[in-house]
Parts: C-alpha cells; sequence; structure tokens
C-alpha cells in the first residue's frame, strides 16, 4: 500500500461525528487503541465458526490489521495480539510466507486478504477506520500440520477457514460464501453500525423522517420535512435510527442518487 495515510476516527473525524458524539463501539475501540495500540474484535455465537481482527494496527505501527478464523474468540485473540506484539517489534508479514512463532508446535501462514471480503467480515473496524487498510490472514494447520489447499487435508478442517486471498466469486462455495453476518438487513451498502447523516431532531427521535436521501457516492441522509441536505448534521448507527424511525425500512433498497419524500398519508414517495 503506497499510501500510508490513516483516515481512522482518531486521525480524521468528521466535523460532523466529533469524538464527544461517538457511539458506545467506537468510543471503545478508540480507548483501547490509545492504550494498547490496537483493538481485538471477536465474532461469536454464530452460524459459521468465530473469527477475530485486529482495528489500530495501521492507526499505531502502519502495520497492517490480522485476522484468524476457525478458532474459539480467545484463542483468537490470542494469536492477533501476539502477531501484533510481532509487528510492534519490527516484524514484517509477507503474503504466502511461513512463521513458527505465533502457535507453540505449528507453522502457520501468513495470507494477504482481497478487498471484495472486508465489508462482509470486518465491518466494525472498516468503519471505524473509514477506509480500508491492508489486512492480513493469520491460515493455521490442522493436526498433521497440512494447510486448507493441500489436497490430503481432512476435509472437515478445509471449510473452517475462509480463503480471504482469494475473491469472492472464485472461492469454493461453502459456509463462509453462504455466510450473510447481517442477517439479511436490507439497507444496500450501509451495515447496521454503519453511521449515517441525520438532522439532531431525527437523531433524537423528536421529528419524524420526511425526506431521505442517497448520494451518489451511496451517503444515506435522513432529515425532517422541509429541511435540507445540509441540515443533516448529525450521525447515528443505522440500527438505531431503524429502531427509532422502523418506517424508514420502506426505502432500504433506495438507489444512489435517489430520493424519497413521505407523503401526506405516510407512504414513500420515490
Amino acid at each position: 500500500m503506497d499510501d500510508q495515510s490513516c483516515y481512522c476516527l482518531l486521525c480524521a473525524a468528521p466535523p460532523s461525528y466529533p469524538e464527544e458524539s461517538w457511539d458506545l463501539r467506537d468510543d471503545i475501540t478508540a480507548g483501547r487503541i490509545r492504550r494498547y495500540g490496537w483493538n481485538v474484535t471477536g465474532v461469536t455465537g454464530g452460524p459459521a465458526p468465530d473469527w477475530a481482527y485486529s482495528t489500530g494496527l495501521w492507526h499505531t505501527h502502519r502495520a497492517p490489521e490480522i485476522c484468524v478464523f476457525g478458532v474459539p474468540g480467545r484463542t483468537g485473540q490470542r494469536i492477533i495480539n501476539q502477531v501484533g506484539n510481532m509487528l510492534r517489534d519490527g516484524v514484517t508479514l509477507t503474503d504466502g510466507e511461513r512463521h513458527d512463532d505465533v502457535l507453540t508446535g505449528y507453522d502457520v501462514v501468513v495470507r494477504a486478504v482481497r478487498a471484495p471480503w472486508y465489508r462482509r467480515f470486518f465491518g466494525a473496524g472498516l468503519d471505524f477506520c473509514q477506509r480500508p487498510a491492508p489486512m492480513m490472514q493469520i491460515v493455521w494447520p490442522d493436526r498433521a500440520g497440512r494447510f486448507p489447499w493441500e489436497p490430503e487435508t481432512d476435509p472437515p478442517y478445509r471449510d473452517v477457514q475462509p480463503r480471504l486471498w482469494m475473491l469472492p466469486d472464485d472461492h469454493p462455495p461453502d459456509q463462509w460464501t453462504r455466510l450473510d453476518p447481517t442477517g439479511g438487513w436490507p439497507f444496500r451498502g450501509a451495515l447496521p453500525f454503519h453511521q449515517v447523516h441525520a438532522s439532531p431532531a431525527v437523531v433524537a427521535g423528536t421529528a419524524p423522517i420526511g425526506t431521505v436521501l442517497r448520494d451518489e457516492d451511496g451517503t444515506w441522509r435522513f432529515l425532517e420535512a422541509g429541511a435540507s441536505a445540509e441540515a443533516a448534521t448529525g450521525r447515528v448507527a443505522l440500527r438505531r435510527l431503524t429502531k427509532t424511525h422502523p418506517d424508514v425500512l420502506g426505502v432500504a433498497d433506495l438507489e444512489p442518487g435517489a430520493r424519497a419524500t413521505r407523503g401526506p398519508d405516510g407512504t414513500w414517495i420515490r
């Protein structure tokens, strides 16, 4: 990655989302990055095996973020912290190389993650970083030391870890390609924890939403009736907005560049 800039909330929080208004998730992530250098997010209890990933290694050390799949949450956290400590101490990671200092008695292989997977598995971190940072997957072997791409590997083991170094269309169909982490979330291009623009009264829930705008770049803006786009000075997580204003689910499929306004009978006019 040639651009060594960092665009995370700690470096480039937008004026419409100052630190004093950060939601709890972003506030905790920022606090851990400030204290430890990075945060570890664990995703557990879903239909697929657990996974974990870092946020902040790029901010603190200009080192790639780390992810690991198919191990229990606490184990994933330990692996990421181990690799994070290595990066802090000056170790560099190269796509395809082996390391014998991550797991006791076994090598791991480091693979570069392809960008189209980011939204699927690392949405909270990507939301905090605001732009993708390099990401490396730590791939671990079975008990015989064999990796998922080796033909003699036990078949059940091959599906435990996704092959994020492949493009999604090239990935063998399995539980990872079928996984929908958002549980059927209807909004296009925005996950539940993404921050969206809204007028302060809409954020507070003191005024109903009268206009929904979706900019050409996909940005969502939610306004009370009669307000201009410039009035969307607040930020709110989209899931929280839908809980306060459940009727906006009716325009979740709004295309970029489109607008919806509420008619006299309460229906949406696109």
